[in-house]
């Protein structure tokens, strides 16, 4: 996250001038993890559920 959420966002819009394009007006930008951060272990696996949006699954081997 670079120290700062702000921090972020500006690497973002410096990178993407780099390469002729830009953020958008309106556009919505997540600075930060939705999930708290969880610790895994070889032989887990964790489902995320979205509601409607659908599930994603990860397992460690």
């Amino acid at each position: 996250m670079l120290n700062h959420p702000a921090a972020g966002i500006a690497w973002l819009a410096n990178k993407l001038h780099q390469h002729g394009t830009a953020l958008a007006a309106g556009e919505l930008i997540l600075a930060g993890p939705f999930t708290r951060p969880l610790w895994v272990s070889r032989g887990d696996s964790v489902l995320w559920d979205y509601g409607t949006m659908g599930t994603i699954t990860c397992s460690f081997r």
